[in-house]
């Protein structure tokens, strides 16, 4: 193993690698490959399929077998074991936005940071896994099992791309996905949605409206009032003349559904608000209460769900939209728990807590989530292949945001971003789906010698 590990970091170190990985990372880069609506033969629009063709060009390039899974998805093959070992990743992306220091689509290679929408979240890590398999190639190294690059296009949106994976091919037998940190992630909570229906609208409010996606705890949210409520000067709600109504605002903290800790429910000021200021007939308190105190609060005590162990730590729930449908408040929760609890216990639950102000579930969806022991010879080998590039105790850990690993059978994320190396540009600028997103160079090859031990140690484990 020291003579596969040392010829990987001479491999890793040629300037004629660096810079064609770098020029690899850019072509991938150039296309805008926001997952769009079926097109023709495209399940996912023209631009993932262009970035797949793209993946597919570069991969044969460098003497791969590619196959294409009817534009789902892609796979890049080396070797010709009946057993595979998987790397999966994906090429689409979240819209850009606004606000970048340069063109989001152009590659920009700044103090050793490589910028662009998708170097870090997925197309860096993509590279990675080619110049992985390159690596293994083209120093002629055998492997007792076939690698599969697996490159989606639905991750951002559904991850249905990997359920036609299954249908079509038998999944490797053990895989990891680089789309988050190193080092090896070993479980991943549930994630649970529900919607609830709170009832009609009170006597005097026209709508209320808050938080734009259902994973993050909102940072806004409104109410239009007939009349004109007792404003007490609150610093975070302002009232305005609104068309003929008045419109009062809460202003809270936006923050991930998977780390709510950090944000303050706009959803839970509104609701205190309206109640403080008289806006909420005696009839209707119990349920604005319920909403106020359920929002405000992200450990899901008060929908009768809160619980927590050794392993995950607490369950989280976020109340991340209200809105206002055929004059009725819908208000949708974001769960994330322990794998442990059947989800359908969960709506139960939270079915019984909510009829006692009125409200009913009117829809839930459901993604499981995964653990495995830290102690699994395959996590070690991962593990000990992070720690011997880092220099560093590397321990397995779980968390409550969602990766494939979730949706591909023995599969755990691993990498590729390394803490060391994020937040170079903050906190709001430069990580996965935020504008400036970068891999830094450190992380990019770095990676590739992870994942090139991590395999090497792997094929030492019995069948």
């Amino acid at each position: 193993m020291e003579n596969l590990n040392r010829l990987a970091d001479e491999y890793f170190a040629r300037a004629d690698i660096r810079e064609q990985a770098i020029k690899d990372l850019a072509e991938i880069v150039s296309v805008p490959s926001v997952a769009g609506s079926p097109r023709g033969e495209y399940p996912y629009g023209e631009e993932c399929a262009r970035a797949l063709d793209k993946a597919a060009a570069m991969a044969e390039g460098y003497g791969f077998r590619v196959e294409n899974h009817d534009y789902h998805c892609l796979s890049v093959l080396w070797g010709d074991a009946d057993k595979e070992v998987g790397i999966v990743c994906h090429l689409d992306v979240v819209p850009a936005g606004d606000g970048w220091s340069g063109d989001p689509f152009v590659l920009r290679r700044e103090n050793g940071l490589l910028l662009g929408r998708g170097a870090h979240d997925d197309k860096g890590p993509f590279i990675q896994g080619l110049y992985t398999l390159r690596f293994f190639k083209e120093r002629g190294i055998k492997l007792p099992f076939t690698l599969r690059l697996i490159l989606g296009s639905d991750e951002e949106v559904g991850s249905t791309d990997l359920d036609y994976f299954v249908s079509v091919r038998k999944p490797p037998e053990f895989s990891f996905t680089p789309d988050s940190e190193f080092p090896v992630c070993i479980g991943e909570k549930g994630i649970l949605g529900v919607k609830i229906d709170f009832g009609a609208l009170p006597e005097g409010i026209k709508e209320i409206n808050g938080g734009t996606v259902s994973n993050a705890v909102p940072g806004r949210a409104y109410a239009l009032l007939e009349n004109k409520p007792v404003f007490g000067g609150e610093s975070n709600i302002s009232v305005t003349g609104c068309g003929g109504l008045y419109k009062a605002e809460a202003e809270g903290k936006a923050a991930h559904a998977a780390m709510p800790e950090a944000g303050v429910n706009a959803i839970s000021l509104l609701c205190g608000y309206l109640l403080d200021s008289g806006a909420i007939p005696f009839a209707d308190r119990a349920r604005f209460e319920f909403l106020r105190d359920s929002t405000g609060e992200y450990l899901g005590k008060k929908l009768g769900i809160a619980g927590e162990n050794a392993d995950f730590g607490y369950l989280t729930c976020v109340g991340g939209v209200v809105r206002t449908e055929n004059g009725r408040i819908v208000q949708s929760f974001n769960i994330r728990y322990l794998p442990e609890t059947p989800y359908a216990e969960l709506v139960e639950s939270i079915s019984r807590e909510v009829a006692k102000v009125g409200g009913r579930v009117i829809g839930s969806d459901n993604s499981n989530g995964y653990f495995v022991s830290a102690d699994d010879p395959r996590i070690r080998a991962l593990t000990y292949a992070c720690e011997s590039v880092l220099g560093v105790e590397c321990k397995p850990y779980t968390m409550g945001g969602g990766t494939y690993a979730r949706r591909l059978p023995n599969t755990v994320a691993f990498g590729s971003g390394i803490l060391s190396q994020r937040k170079f540009l903050g906190d709001e600028r430069g990580n996965a789906h935020q504008r400036d997103e970068y891999i830094s160079e450190s992380e990019l090859f770095d990676g590739m010698r992870i994942y090139s031990r991590a395999l090497g140690n792997l094929s030492e484990i019995e069948p």
